[in-house]
């Protein structure tokens, strides 16, 4: 008895199984690319501001934010610019 190979049968499932393989890499690409969208927009919204940011006369700004620390009451308090500039 002599056992027959089916040659078509075989290239068929070879085809299947190579498809299913490429569309998992795509998959596994596909999210890591969105993994590294959602981290980057945040980091090119604070690198933008950071640029565009007008300098006058401060060399440090971080975020437009004043944080004043009370050493008695150990409280942190945080002012923006805008509300200072308000005030005057």
């Amino acid at each position: 008895m002599e056992e027959q190979v089916d040659l078509g049968h075989f290239l068929k499932k070879a085809f299947i199984i190579m498809i299913a393989l490429t569309l998992v890499f795509i998959g596994i690409l596909a999210t890591l690319t969105i993994i590294g969208v959602i981290i980057a927009i945040p980091l090119l919204k604070k690198g933008s501001k950071m640029l565009l940011q007008k300098k006058e006369g401060v060399e440090h700004s971080h975020g437009g934010k004043l944080k004043i620390k009370c050493p008695a009451c150990h409280t942190k308090m945080k002012f923006k610019d805008s509300e200072l500039l308000d005030e005057k």
